[in-house]
């Protein structure tokens, strides 16, 4: 679809939702037989000169290593790889040594260990696998003529490569050479969630990644550049839980519950494969979920698998409609029972500012703030707002005062964990350590020196970046606009990977535990790790017998397209067309959805549908349409657009609450002609004579964007309202209404 940057590009390529990892691998054919790469950057800044292993066995498809420089480890330490040096047609050390001056590290052939293993560098295998990704083989997939992407391959390698260009800031990389100059490639890669939002998410985006390091456009002037704390390691220092034993009564978890583990052993599961997470998280279903899989609670505590809840704590997430897939299936879930006539989820707790959908089920609701009504962090530790040149956080403090008994969620979090006796939120004597958020934010460290925020600290506030905590540093942010921005040296603003000054800067304020070089993965010996598991050619844990197909298949070490895991579970044939949403332009950000006044400005939302294919569908523009997929249905009102590629349908996201929630008035145009993809969309897929979360296997990203529909008019008779609709929501009590008053104007009026 052509919207957001779409709209204002000076050409707009359209493609098929879904087929976005297939125009990656093709352009990487194009790129290879062109020979538009940039090798030196491949040889010293990636795995790709690293050998792999060929011979078949518990090594197969790992890198080779030296045993006399430590053990083979994982992602996590790479300095006893080798490589083959062409000068002296030996092997080398691949790190650091091998990017001495004189070596040429070789990127493609085939080779022997001095014990006869068989061995090829990671770029000869990526080179094997784009040999039939060609553009015509792409064309079928993407609908992109196979001639436009030969031609863009060439115009991003030409540019790349032939159009770089010296800016005199001088730099040291990793292994001590002074560079005068810092090079330039004048190409940018942008990609938003689309790209990842689909079952085959995970090697789309590394395809993506693979595609910039070939051309050598990460971190450079004009290229892909990193925002403070990144660029990290792959794979990165924290771990999650992975041992049943670590579950007790009364006792906090020694690890995260979140993480990405570098190996099976790492995977939180029983001893016979089955998951120990209620959303199956950090599963041989899903190993490396490093954020969850929050979409598959509901449905997994309703079966009991892999165990029953009593208590489900919602925050910030409206689970009863536009947080969740097929929404009416996940409603009808809250409210299940047992055969003993009880809740299968007994105490739902409900935290939100809004009366919400979600609200309406709740047994309890903790009212939350609105941002306006509190402190809030945008910190290094979370969700960083770095600009390129250096590192930014901010914060937000109140303008208003809370309304009734509203509290912060924050605060409520706070408040639980002192009362559970956390060790991180308690003294030695079991006396709490924070009063409330505020103090929290100011005294918790992560580790001596290093806390959330990272200006104005120390006791008199003259400290930046790393110090102790300053009594006065909320008081010292609102005074500077809630904003604290370091500027880095200009040697320090380029090729941090390897910048070994920015690398000592960065550990030494505590974002990296380590200021070794962060070496690009062309290749990934962690995904082979698993696969090997499945393969049955590795000792320790192994997937269920069930699942090592699965694993197999998807944890390939180098990037591959495959068709969204839902097209082989339906009829292509019968839903020809893929569904997608954006969200609005008016209320971007989740919580602007939430705001009555930006809502308004929509009121409600339509499909939009290229006219050719709603006219094949007998649809007139304005008029009232059945959408259909393999797992619901829904009726909307649908418009023209030839902003629309012809196999593709949109609509704006989170647009259509429910009647009642909210306040809006029974019959407001919102929920009365407003709706929501999300009717139509699975949050599992038949396998394995089961079922498995709609997500992608690797990562357990929820497959959004993968859900494929028909088009069918309404009957003339019918009425004209959004299908399906819910019962009104009743006012909550205490409700003060004036929100109603607000929305009344968009209720038609009745002449």
């Amino acid at each position: 679809m052509r919207t957001g940057y779409s709209a204002i590009a000076d050409e707009w390529i359209p493609i098929r939702p879904g087929t976005d990892g297939a125009l990656f691998m093709a352009l990487l054919h194009e790129l290879l037989a062109q020979g538009l790469v940039d090798r030196s950057f491949l040889q010293r800044f990636t795995n790709a000169p690293q050998l792999v292993v060929l011979d078949e066995g518990e090594r197969e498809g790992l890198f080779a290593f030296d045993p006399a420089a430590g053990p083979p480890g994982d992602g996590r330490h790479p300095h006893n790889k080798l490589a083959w040096d062409l000068a002296s047609g030996r092997v080398v050390q691949a790190y650091p040594e091998g990017v001495e001056e004189g070596r040429q590290l070789a990127l493609e052939g085939h080779y022997k260990l001095a014990d006869g293993t068989r061995v090829a560098p990671a770029f000869q295998l990526l080179r094997d696998r784009v040999a039939d990704t060609t553009p015509e083989w792409a064309e079928d997939i993407t609908g992109i003529p196979s001639e436009r992407i030969r031609q863009l391959a060439r115009e991003v390698g030409e540019t790349a490569l032939h159009q770089a260009f010296e800016l005199p800031i001088p730099w040291t990389d990793a292994w001590g050479k002074r560079h005068p100059t810092t090079q330039g490639r004048p190409v940018a890669f942008h990609a938003m969630r689309g790209l990842a939002a689909h079952s085959n998410g995970f090697q789309t985006v590394r395809a993506l990644a693979v595609l910039m390091s070939v051309l050598g456009t990460i971190d450079a002037p004009g290229g892909f550049r990193h925002k403070a704390p990144y660029p990290r390691h792959i794979v990165p220092n924290y771990r999650a839980f992975n041992d049943p034993a670590m579950i007790k009564p009364n006792t906090p978890l020694n690890a995260a519950p979140l993480g990405f583990p570098a190996s099976p052993e790492e995977l939180a599961v029983h001893e016979d494969g089955s998951p120990l997470r209620i959303d199956h998280a950090f599963s041989w279903e899903h190993p490396l979920s490093a954020h969850g899989l929050m979409h598959n609670v509901i449905t997994n505590a309703v079966r009991g698998d892999p165990y029953e809840i009593d208590t489900l704590l919602i925050f910030m997430a409206n689970m009863a409609w536009n947080s969740t897939m097929n929404t009416m299936e996940v409603r009808k879930k809250l409210n299940a029972r047992g055969e003993d006539g009880n809740y299968k989820i007994p105490f739902l707790v409900v935290c939100d500012a809004f009366q919400s959908e979600m609200v309406a089920f709740a047994d309890l609701v903790l009212p939350d703030t609105t941002y306006l009504e509190r402190h809030d962090v945008m910190s290094m530790l979370d969700r960083p707002i770095s600009e390129y040149d250096g590192p930014v956080d901010s914060v937000r403090v109140p303008v208003v005062e809370p309304t009734g008994n509203c509290k912060p969620f924050q605060e409520v979090l706070i408040e639980l964990a002192s009362r559970l006796k956390f060790p991180a939120f308690t003294r030695e004597d079991g006396t709490r350590k924070f009063k409330d958020y505020p103090d929290f934010v100011v005294n918790f460290q992560a580790q001596p020196g290093v806390g959330f925020l990272m200006g104005w600290r120390g006791k008199d506030g003259t400290e930046h970046l790393r110090g102790d905590p300053n009594p006065r540093q909320w008081e010292m942010y609102a005074r500077n606009n809630c904003v604290f921005q370091y500027h880095m040296p200009e040697d320090q603003q380029y090729m941090r990977n390897w910048n070994q000054p920015y690398l000592d800067f960065a550990k030494d304020k505590g974002w990296r535990q380590r200021n070794d070089p962060v070496q690009l993965a062309i290749y990934s010996d962690t995904l082979q790790a698993f696969r090997l598991a499945a393969q049955g050619k590795s000792k320790g844990r192994q997937p269920p017998e069930h699942l090592r197909e699965r694993i197999a298949t998807y944890f390939d070490p180098l990037p591959f397209w495959y068709a969204p895991l839902e097209t082989a579970c339906i009829d292509a044939d019968r839903y020809p067309l893929a569904a997608i949403t954006q969200r609005p332009m008016a209320m971007y950000h989740s919580w602007d959805s939430q705001n009555a006044w930006l809502r308004q400005i929509h009121s409600h939302n339509y499909l939009y549908v290229n006219p050719r294919t709603a006219q094949e569908a007998g649809i007139e523009d304005g008029g009232w349409a059945w959408v259909t997929s393999a797992w619901g249905e829904l009726r909307c009102m649908l418009r023209y657009s030839d902003a629309v590629e012809p196999g593709t349908v949109w609509t704006w996201n989170a647009i259509g609450k429910g009647s009642g929630a909210w306040q809006l008035a029974p019959a407001a145009d919102e929920s009365r002609k407003g709706f929501l993809l999300n009717h139509l969309i699975t949050e599992e897929l038949p396998f394995a004579g089961g079922h498995i979360s709609n997500s992608d296997p690797v990562t357990g990203q929820a497959g959004w964007y993968d859900v494929r529909v028909n088009l069918r008019p309404a009957a003339p008779e019918e009425p004209a309202e959004t299908f399906p609709q819910i019962a009104t929501v009743p006012s909550a009590p205490g409700v003060l209404g004036g929100a109603r008053k607000v929305l009344a104007y968009l209720v038609p009026r009745k002449p």
